[in-house]
């Protein structure tokens, strides 16, 4: 069984928000092909703009915030599911001064993944 504890989690502050890597992890032996974090922006603060090339979902946990993605712009809280599409520019704004917005991150279908699919589909032919 396979648990992370809170506890002994390591935090880094990435992308303008603090971040705590779920998966993949170096604990696990078998190689992932997505990834997961927890994701906390600090009160009154947003996410640095950025993009890359895999798909992304964001579920908020606790707090509202205003999700950029390109030119697009909407508001949600706790409860609430974005998907991000590739190569879109994206960033998180926390609306709060007081408390901070948590959310948790889920992505997928990074170049580096397709391309272990493919060795491996490849290896099994």
């Amino acid at each position: 069984m396979y648990i992370q504890r809170k506890i002994e989690a390591l935090s880094k502050y990435e992308y303008g928000c603090d971040l705590r890597r779920l998966y993949p992890s170096q604990d696990l032996s078998n190689p992932l092909y997505w990834g997961s974090a927890i994701a906390s922006v600090r009160p009154g603060e947003c996410t640095t703009p950025h993009k890359h090339d895999e798909l992304e979902t964001f579920i908020v946990l606790a707090g509202k915030g205003r999700m950029y993605i390109e030119a697009e712009e909407e508001d949600l809280e706790a409860g609430d599911v974005v998907f991000i599409p590739r190569e879109q520019t994206h960033r998180f704004q926390n609306l709060s001064n007081q408390d901070p917005l948590t959310f948790i991150t889920i992505f997928w279908d990074s170049p580096e993944a397709r391309e272990q699919i493919k060795t491996y589909i490849d290896n099994q032919t």
